[in-house]
């Protein structure tokens, strides 16, 4: 019985969790379109850019360094393999549509999970605990457009950006090995490159970007707003935020796999 009873709390706090994100969302995407029209809406100046260049700016460095260094391991393992098979030519088609469609979005991902995510719960979560939340709502500010609102628009921005960022830096990664390892050409590489890329391709790299963003922001608030206790409660809500959002990358991720493939 105690195994039953088990499994339907989790069921239920997933439950919970699921309908909590989904009201975010909603919420969200309402005040990101529609809401400017809302008389109701209130203008907070500045918080926007501030969460650009905590969430989104501050990443670039970090984002293309993995990314470059990921783009260039996988590179030159492909590059062995093919080599011996005297088929060089084709690891600018496969290291191109990797890059685009799995490591750029997804290492971006994770690497903005790590970071931002766990920064936005932080700080969500201290302002619960010294209840500066209830302070808003006593003061007639919703939640929702104060601090889910601006973290909300800038990780949708600054994801598909920087999952750009990461593909540029992918690409380059493979363009290195193809020319000093196999000895490709500049003009056949690029030849290549632009035969097996596409703007549906682009799209779909961008698209994924934007779902994980919106998966990191989304989590990292929820599991700030949510925290029950002390300064303890802070680091466990922050813990929560980062396991929680890759695992949901991951599979979010596989199902983009089976969608797009």
């Amino acid at each position: 019985m105690k195994v039953i009873e088990r499994f339907g709390e989790a069921a239920y706090a997933l439950y919970y969790e699921l309908r909590y994100l989904v009201y975010l969302l909603s919420e969200s995407v309402y005040w990101s379109t529609l809401g400017y029209f809302d008389k109701m809406r209130l203008p907070f100046k500045g918080a926007f850019s501030l969460q650009m260049i905590r969430l989104g700016s501050s990443a670039v460095i970090i984002v293309f360094l993995l990314t470059f260094l990921v783009g260039l391991t996988l590179s030159f393992q492909s590059a062995v393999q093919l080599e011996l098979l005297g088929a060089g030519i084709y690891l600018v088609r496969g290291i191109a549509i990797t890059v685009f469609m799995e490591i750029g979005p997804l290492i971006t991902a994770i690497i903005l999970a790590g970071r931002s995510g766990s920064s936005i719960t932080a700080e969500i979560a201290s302002m619960v605990v010294q209840e500066e939340v209830k302070a808003l709502r006593v003061m007639g500010i919703h939640p929702v457009q104060y601090l889910v609102l601006p973290r909300f628009q800038a990780m949708s921005i600054a994801t598909p950006m920087l999952t750009m960022l990461a593909n540029l830096a992918g690409i380059f990664a493979g363009y290195l090995v193809a020319i000093i390892y196999i000895g490709l050409p500049t003009a056949l590489f690029v030849s290549e490159l632009r035969e097996a890329l596409s703007v549906t391709i682009l799209a779909k790299s961008l698209f994924k970007g934007l779902i994980f963003g919106w998966l990191i922001a989304l989590i990292a608030v929820s599991k700030g707003l949510s925290v029950h206790g002390g300064a303890d409660a802070v680091g466990k809500a922050t813990t929560k935020c980062v396991v929680f959002s890759i695992t949901a990358i991951i599979l979010v991720d596989a199902v983009f796999s089976f969608l797009f493939y």
